[in-house]
């Protein structure tokens, strides 16, 4: 319930799947996070013949921003590992500056997360 997601998706329609649209009817399976959560994910559908490149969808995505605390942006391929959400904020907060940017360099996620916790098994800073 914390998070917001918004979502630039560039896509084919005759090759791409809508990544707003659960794979299986929310009536009948509920529990998938597309359906728990629809009404905090937010998506912007860009027909990828349109796209002039990462920074457009960059700038598509701050737009998508309205006013929360914290905001993230990442690509779709980044994977993310338990509780990556509380460790940015303590980074965050441990910085002690309100206009601080956290920022990083992904490494592979294979052989970098346990797969029995979802914790990370890099110890980058």
């Amino acid at each position: 319930d914390r998070i917001r997601v918004g979502v630039v998706d560039q896509t084919s329609p005759d090759f791409d799947p809508s990544c707003d649209v659960a794979i299986s009817p929310c009536d009948t399976h509920p529990n998938q996070a597309l359906c728990k959560y629809h009404q905090n994910i937010d998506v912007y559908e860009l027909e990828a013949s349109l796209a002039v490149g990462p920074t457009f969808a960059r700038h598509i995505g701050n737009r998508m921003y309205r006013g929360e605390y914290y905001a993230l942006q990442i690509d779709a391929h980044t994977t993310f590992v338990q509780d990556w959400d509380a460790d940015i904020i303590t980074q965050f907060e441990e910085a002690k500056n309100d206009m601080a940017v956290l920022s990083t360099y992904l490494f592979d996620a294979e052989g970098s997360i346990d797969l029995n916790t979802g914790s990370s098994i890099r110890q980058s800073r």
